[in-house]
């Protein structure tokens, strides 16, 4: 745990503004990876909430650990070796997600998807499975590791940064699950997504969305998709759709998923804040990691929230994870 992380104060990253207000802080809870305390803001000018200040460049090695859940990779060789069955599951209701996606692409006989920051290719797998016959999976990421077991599992991927990819004009689709809020300049992301897209082209943005009742009972520090100091930029459908039509795009539509995963962080930031016995207690039953590691634990707790994000969004029409997708106007 390193203290006294090098930070940097931003400004807007949608319209620029230095004006904001604070609406919550936290320190690192999943990890954790230090004590110091961080401030979510909302921008006064446009409404997007963002971490200010925020770790500086320097310190991603300290809030991205060794052991961060993204970097818990499958090996090369288990390509050739079948999934449990509660996993086979999962990513087959998974995938219907994405059936959406296809439905605005049914006019073209084969699809060449793109993955932004693809990891080990798990995403693409889902892809792959909605859409067998049609689609060709691309992915990029800058880690030769996740790379290397990406490719192992048939898809093509180009290992960089995105920003420096020359491909342009060459995807269908190209998917960002859980990344946005991870960057340092959005804008700048969306823009590189429009220019590698064809005509018509579809782009697919997966991320928290703020504009929910969980938001709102957790908002000054324990809400998981918070994920500090991780998350520094985050949206709600307004923000969001905004930076998909600075970046060119036109607004299509947005889904509301369950986010499951944000549960089960919620609950344990609230057990880091209680302390004492039952702080520790809870602390162990919602530990962050577990929900990633498979197992009987992890599908109960994966199936119980995901139910009670279903039941609230039949009663608000939204959840804490938000799917917008953006077309590329045809010339």
């Amino acid at each position: 745990m390193k203290a006294n992380l090098e930070k940097e104060y931003v400004a807007c990253c949608l319209c620029g503004s230095e004006a904001s207000h604070g609406v919550g802080s936290g320190t690192d809870r999943e990890y954790p990876t230090s004590p110091d305390v961080f401030k979510i803001v909302e921008c006064d000018g446009c409404g997007l909430r963002y971490l200010n200040p925020r770790p500086a460049q320097a310190e991603l090695a300290t809030i991205y650990p060794a052991n961060y859940h993204a970097y818990n990779i499958r090996s090369p060789d288990s390509a050739s070796k079948k999934l449990p069955p509660v996993t086979r599951l999962r990513h087959r209701i998974y995938s219907r997600r994405f059936r959406r996606v296809f439905e605005l692409l049914a006019n073209r006989p084969s699809i060449e998807m793109l993955d932004v920051g693809c990891g080990d290719g798990w995403m693409l797998d889902l892809y792959k499975m909605a859409a067998p016959v049609s689609i060709h999976t691309h992915g990029v990421d800058f880690n030769p590791e996740v790379c290397d077991v990406a490719r192992a599992f048939g898809h093509t991927v180009y290992c960089s940064r995105f920003e420096d990819l020359q491909l342009n004009g060459r995807f269908d689709v190209v998917n960002m699950s859980h990344v946005i809020e991870h960057v340092s300049d959005p804008l700048l992301i969306a823009k590189k997504c429009h220019d590698v897209l064809k005509p018509g082209g579809i782009l697919v943005i997966e991320t928290p969305n703020t504009d929910t009742l969980d938001c709102k009972w957790f908002v000054r520090g324990n809400w998981g998709a918070y994920h500090i100091p991780r998350h520094w930029n985050l949206f709600d459908t307004k923000t969001l759709r905004r930076l998909g039509e600075q970046a060119g795009f036109t607004f299509h539509e947005v889904v509301f998923n369950p986010a499951p995963v944000h549960w089960v962080w919620t609950f344990n930031n609230m057990s880091v804040a209680r302390g004492g016995t039952l702080g520790r207690m809870g602390q162990r039953l919602f530990a962050p990691l577990d929900v990633f590691g498979g197992g009987l634990k992890a599908f109960l707790f994966l199936a119980t929230f995901t139910l009670f994000d279903a039941a609230l969004k039949l009663a608000t029409g939204r959840t804490s994870n938000m799917m917008m997708i953006f077309r590329k106007e045809p010339k």
